[in-house]
């Protein structure tokens, strides 16, 4: 009697650690990278603005294409800081007068702060507040379209936090609302960085293989998880090369 129950109880055990050992394997990465992508034939220079997020973007960046004689990598980054605390024209400084073929903008994880604009105070989370992030953040996307041939506006990622996942979310939408009236590229990376999963995840299946891709705050990307987001800027940076190596071809055939 007692045989059979003992049989069924370890046949139970049995397949509950199964299931624990499939819902532990990591996911797999949906996206891929900028490695293969292949050396423009002309010059091309990229930019890469904003905070400590955008400055793991341009390390991707940088891995990719420091092996083409062609590619300048600009590391127009700040660490902790942003729209609520730099103004645009103190961003569009930091390309120092280059007008980029491609700048990428990645910013907003430092926002969650009261601004100042000359003696007029806004408190985070109030419709003021809203208001003036959205003039300051049209403002930054217009101007980079003056300068850059080309612009994507990364938004912000989904992020293990609870205390910080909703109001980035609310972030987001404000700027890709002023990103989109001021005609720039916006991307939304909030579902990409859940790397198939639907959900936050610290690893995932790269190449066959399981892969951190999230550091222990649970905000910012280990070197392959900038990898793989950098990967969904393929098209544009494709494009971009492209381009410009059309370009120069046209040129090379107007000179003879």
């Amino acid at each position: 009697m007692f045989s059979g129950y003992s049989k069924r109880f370890q046949g139970a055990i049995a397949a509950l650690a199964t299931l624990v050992m499939i819902c532990a394997q990591p996911g797999r990465a949906a996206q891929a990278t900028l490695s293969d992508v292949q050396c423009p034939d002309a010059d091309v220079t990229i930019a890469v603005l904003g905070d400590s997020l955008a400055d793991g973007i341009w390390g991707a960046f940088w891995r990719s294409f420091s092996r083409c004689g062609t590619v300048e990598v600009m590391r127009s980054t700040t660490v902790s800081d942003g729209l609520a605390h730099s103004g645009p024209e103190s961003w569009l400084s930091k390309l120092g007068g280059v007008k980029p073929d491609l700048t990428v903008l990645s910013i907003g994880a430092n926002d969650l702060v009261n601004m100042r604009e000359g003696r007029t105070r806004f408190i985070y989370g109030q419709a003021d507040w809203k208001e003036e992030y959205t003039r300051r953040a049209n403002q930054l996307a217009s101007s980079l379209n003056t300068v850059s041939d080309s612009v994507v506006w990364l938004g912000l990622p989904v992020v293990g936090r609870r205390d910080l996942e909703q109001s980035y979310r609310e972030v987001t939408e404000l700027q890709e609302r002023a990103a989109t009236e001021a005609g720039v590229r916006y991307v939304d990376t909030h579902m990409a960085t859940t790397f198939g999963q639907g959900k936050f995840v610290m690893t995932a299946n790269v190449g066959g293989s399981p892969r951190q891709l999230r550091h222990s705050d649970q905000v910012h990307f280990t070197e392959i998880g900038y990898d793989l987001v950098a990967g969904l800027m393929r098209r544009q940076v494709a494009d971009t090369f492209e381009r410009a190596s059309r370009d120069a071809s046209m040129r090379s055939l107007v000179l003879q």
